[in-house]
C-alpha cells in the first residue's frame, strides 16, 4: 500500500467514525461527546462543508461540531451561515454549548440562559482554574458567586 492510499484509508475511517457519533450523539452526555472530542468536526470546516440551514437541528439531537474556541455545541437552531458568519459563541439562539464533568475538558466559563451550567458540569474561571457547579441551571459566573462552584480536584 502507498502512502497516497493509506493516508485515503486513514481520512475514510475518520469521516466514517465523525458520521457515526453525529448520528449516536442524541443519546450522548456531554461527558461522552466532549471525550470524543477527536471525532466531532470543527465548525469552521463544518460550515464550508455544508450550509447550517442543511444541518439537522435539535435540542437533542442536533448537529455537533467544536467552535474555534474548543468548546462542543449543538446546533439547536438553523440559520444560513453564509449571511450570518459568526462563530456559536456569538450565536447563542442557533447553538447549545455542551458541558462535561470532566474538569480536563473545562473551557472558559460563559453565560448563556440556553446553555446553562447543571450539578457536575465543569468551566474555567477567570485564572484558568477548574470550577464544579454545585447546582442545576447555573449561570453564575465562578469568579462573582463562587458559592455556587466547587473545586473538582479537592476531596
Amino acid at each position: 500500500m502507498t502512502r497516497a492510499e493509506e493516508l485515503e484509508l486513514i481520512k475514510k475511517s475518520g469521516k466514517a467514525d465523525a458520521i457515526a457519533l453525529q448520528e449516536k450523539s442524541s443519546g450522548m452526555t456531554g461527558t461522552e461527546l466532549n471525550a470524543e472530542d477527536n471525532k466531532i468536526p470543527r465548525f469552521k470546516s463544518a460550515v464550508k462543508e455544508k450550509n447550517m440551514l442543511d444541518r439537522k437541528a435539535g435540542q437533542q439531537d442536533g448537529f455537533v461540531c467544536i467552535s474555534s474556541e474548543g468548546r462542543v455545541v449543538r446546533l439547536i437552531q438553523n440559520y444560513d451561515s453564509n449571511v450570518f458568519t459568526g462563530e456559536p459563541e456569538e450565536l447563542p439562539a442557533q447553538f447549545r454549548f455542551v458541558w462535561s464533568t470532566d474538569p480536563t475538558k473545562a473551557r472558559p466559563f460563559i453565560a448563556s440562559s440556553t446553555s446553562y451550567y447543571n450539578t457536575g458540569d465543569c468551566c474555567l474561571n477567570k485564572a484558568g482554574e477548574a470550577r464544579r457547579s454545585r447546582i442545576d441551571a447555573n449561570v453564575f459566573d465562578p469568579d462573582v458567586s463562587p458559592e455556587f462552584w466547587e473545586d473538582p480536584y479537592a476531596v
